[in-house]
């Protein structure tokens, strides 16, 4: 029976490791769905992002609530330059993606298997107080995809 898993559930991991969801049981591995590269894992492999992975027969997120850096922007500096002209943007993002690109620049931090190097202050409410503390208007994810 291949049961997929939409969103995750509602109940906390005694672990303290996140549940994750976009995934689907295939026999003895679990099918991470998040994505196109649909990686296959056994118990204890990582995803290609090396942010999701198969915790006994569960998708969990590695990287959940952590993060690389944070760094104040003008909003000019992204793609989003005509959104609030002139203000800032609290950029931050965490380790870990799902595409391969030779070229990244920000290779060092995407593709980082030193998961304990990420900041323990990364909580959507603590990204949130942090753009009110720093006077940003706007948040920005950014070195890595944020899909994972």
């Amino acid at each position: 029976m291949n049961d997929s898993v939409l969103l995750p559930p509602a109940t906390e991991r005694t672990d303290g490791l996140k549940p994750a969801g976009w995934w689907s049981r295939q026999g003895e591995r679990i099918l991470c769905e998040l994505c196109p590269r649909e990686c296959l894992l056994k118990d204890g492999d990582r995803g290609f992002c090396f942010v999701r992975q198969n915790v006994g027969g569960e998708m969990v997120l590695t990287t959940y609530g952590r993060s690389t850096g944070f760094c104040i922007d003008p909003i000019e500096k992204k793609p989003l330059n005509h959104f609030l002209p002139g203000t800032a943007v609290l950029s931050f993002g965490t380790a870990g993606c799902n595409l391969g690109c030779k070229f990244c620049q920000n290779w060092s931090i995407s593709k980082s298997r030193e998961i304990q190097r990420l900041s323990e202050q990364a909580t959507p409410d603590a990204i949130a107080q942090a753009a009110l503390d720093t006077g940003c208007r706007s948040v920005a994810f950014t070195y890595n995809d944020p899909v994972i």
